[in-house]
């Protein structure tokens, strides 16, 4: 063996945890990823009608939606129309009541579990990693609660999660340099769909361009090697070239912002109007930092990965706390691997995970409500699907991965018939929360 072939011994291994390279994605894992999409719609579909009546913010965008149905342009200021025009999409195929409401919300949901199944094999290249991952996002109550419901916040999760598989494969997978350019235009242009549903898609598009014009030049200042990740995803990015990753991710994501403005003109049988296009976009930053709500129903964003009371006037939701808590810790051992030895796979996650979480300290609005922590929630399941695979398989002979996933289980168990709106006495048959 070369001398300079041999590991180190006063440099951490990057590999143990990396996904393997050139990565592929199996038929095993396409059919899993397959039956957890159609798992989940059947699961977010059972009872979907449920309340019979508008909940939550459904006031807001079920009316929106209509409109846009009846062919009138009476969009509410609170979001773009990318989301309002998904759900009358399901109106018009469903008709106008509770399952046409919200059946848009339970394909995109059950869509966005494929999505995360297939993000984690891309990142790590671990079936079982994935295969739990995509588990307890099933589990995590956000994910069941979201896409039962006539709302914005599953929507811009979908084309978030669906861009993010696109921009992994660019830099994972053994392609050809047209190809991985390909997967980077698709990113952007989720992206902009992304935020066409709620602006907040702009802090993910910030961390895809740090890392895609940063880590090139990072990657020559540290200490790894050819092998790693860092330097497997920053060769890709070279070779993809300043202008593609320009055009795909600066350019591409206001394009198909706007156009889903086109699209909503369309539908109302109206020209595209940049005038109305900009009164709309700008009525919607006054909304959001003028807007307000009663402080009993606001909860502070550094409060919400601790938060351990329901929001009983929306489905009673509140985040599993087997996923959240043990995901909270999953993000530290995540933090503390991308530090110390340089994986670029689970800083990828803690990055996704902060910056989702971090933008409402910076974000010029008045309202914080518990639910808009659901894009940062669904990074918690991945951290904790890979933390797990740090540790000891086995405890007192029993999988530690079993026995998460049980308790993950039995506490959405309980919150189910809540959450569900079961009539009585079945909404407590597990117990009530009072």
């Amino acid at each position: 063996m070369d001398p300079s072939d041999r590991k180190q011994p006063d440099k951490p291994s990057t590999t143990d945890l990396e996904a393997p390279f050139p990565l592929k994605i199996d038929r095993k894992a396409l059919i899993t990823a397959c039956a957890f999409g159609l798992v989940a719609l059947a699961f977010f579909l059972f009872g979907i009608d449920k309340p019979p009546v508008r909940n939550f913010d459904e006031i807001v965008y079920v009316p929106a939606a209509q409109a846009v149905v009846d062919g009138i342009l009476d969009m509410d200021p609170a979001e773009p129309p990318m989301g309002k025009l998904l759900v009358a999409a399901g109106i018009n195929q469903a008709g106008d009541n509770p399952f046409g409401w919200r059946v848009s919300s339970a394909v995109c949901g059950a869509l966005t579990l494929v999505a995360v199944f297939l993000w984690t094999h891309l990142l790590f290249g671990d079936y079982r990693a994935s295969f739990f991952a995509a588990l307890l996002t099933l589990l995590n109550n956000f994910l069941f609660v979201m896409s039962r419901t006539g709302m914005m916040d599953v929507f811009l999760v979908f084309f978030l999660f669906w861009s993010l598989v696109a921009y992994t494969a660019a830099l994972t997978l053994d392609l050809s340099t047209p190809r991985r350019r390909i997967l980077l235009c698709s990113s952007g242009f989720l992206l902009g769909l992304a935020g066409a549903c709620k602006w907040n898609a702009v802090d993910t598009l910030a961390v895809l361009l740090g890392i895609s014009f940063l880590l090139p030049g990072i990657s020559k200042l540290l200490p790894v090697s050819p092998a790693s990740s860092i330097a497997r995803w920053a060769e890709n990015l070279r070779r993809v070239k300043a202008p593609g990753l320009l055009f795909g991710l600066l350019v591409l994501p206001p394009v198909s912002y706007c156009l889903s403005f086109w699209v909503l003109f369309r539908c109302v049988h109206l020209s595209f109007d940049i005038h109305e296009f900009v009164r709309m976009n700008h009525a919607m930053w006054r909304y959001h930092v003028e807007a307000s709500t009663a402080k009993t129903l606001m909860l502070a964003w550094y409060r919400w990965p601790f938060a351990a009371s329901p929001m009983r006037f929306f489905s009673y939701l509140l985040g599993n706390p087997v996923v959240m808590w043990g995901g909270a810790a999953g993000i530290v051992f995540c933090f503390w691997r991308s530090w110390r030895l340089l994986g670029a796979s689970e800083g990828f996650v803690v990055l996704l995970y902060a910056s989702n979480l971090l933008q409402w300290a910076v974000t010029p609005t008045r309202v914080q409500l518990y639910y808009y922590y659901f894009p940062s929630a669904m990074f918690l399941s991945v951290a904790l699907a890979v933390a797990l695979r740090s540790l000891p398989r086995r405890l007192l002979g029993i999988r530690i991965s079993l026995i998460v996933a049980v308790a993950a289980a039995l506490v959405f168990l309980w919150c189910y018939p809540r959450m569900a709106h079961l009539d009585s006495p079945w909404d407590c048959a597990l117990g009530c929360w009072e």
